[in-house]
């Protein structure tokens, strides 16, 4: 896997400020167009529009760091940023599970909760409550 030894800063400088305004300008178009198609015949609020960018935008930033990560060319990762930006939190999901089947280090951090994890939790909860009487 690429190991990224820029910092976050440095990557500001590559990329100029002007390449994360792109970015976040694709994310929130993307927010914006998300956001009038679902309207249905409804009328459009503030607040709604509002609310659809700010999660777009923050999925586009997800989805940039991730192709940065992967080392995209950066029309490619502005493309990626603008579809997961459409989608919404549904691409946080895809995104989480191309992360866990491309990096091992991910599946030693993230993982299921075993059989055993389930019933000492559960053990657990249920002293707290006899514990709360």
């Amino acid at each position: 896997m690429p190991q990224d030894t820029l910092s976050f800063i440095q990557r500001l400088q590559e990329y100029g400020v002007l390449g994360y305004a792109w970015i976040l300008f694709v994310s929130f178009w993307a927010g914006t167009a998300k956001y009038l198609t679902s309207l249905d015949g409804k009328k459009p609020t503030f607040f709604g529009w509002l609310s659809e960018t700010c999660v777009s935008g923050f999925v586009g930033v997800i989805a940039a760091m991730t192709c940065q990560y992967y080392q995209m060319d950066f029309f490619l990762t502005a493309a990626i940023t603008g579809i997961c930006a459409h989608n919404g939190t549904r691409s946080l999901y895809i995104v989480g599970q191309m992360l866990k089947k491309n990096n091992p280090n991910l599946n030693q951090i993230v993982t299921e909760p075993s059989v055993n994890d389930t019933a000492r939790m559960t053990k657990k909860k249920e002293q707290d409550d006899d514990s709360a009487k």
